[in-house]
């Protein structure tokens, strides 16, 4: 058996979490990077999916970047 130390910042809660859970209709978040909006895409989805949660998101190219925009 192994005992270790963790470091409880290195395990709290994503700053996307937060994000994405504090959103209100109508609000978005722009990423200008592809790789980072395709995260908090599939992020939103994972949310969902797990928490039960009753919103939606929808992802839209625009302003020459992406835009992660709750609709409900």
């Amino acid at each position: 058996m192994i005992i270790e130390r963790v470091a409880l910042d290195s395990i709290r809660l994503h700053p996307h979490i937060t994000t994405l859970s504090s959103l209100e209709i109508g609000e978005s978040i722009f990423c200008s990077e592809f790789k980072q909006a395709q995260s908090l895409r599939a992020l939103s989805y994972y949310m969902i999916r797990s928490r039960n949660m009753d919103r939606k998101f929808t992802f839209r190219k625009m302003d020459r970047g992406w835009r992660i925009i709750r609709v409900q």
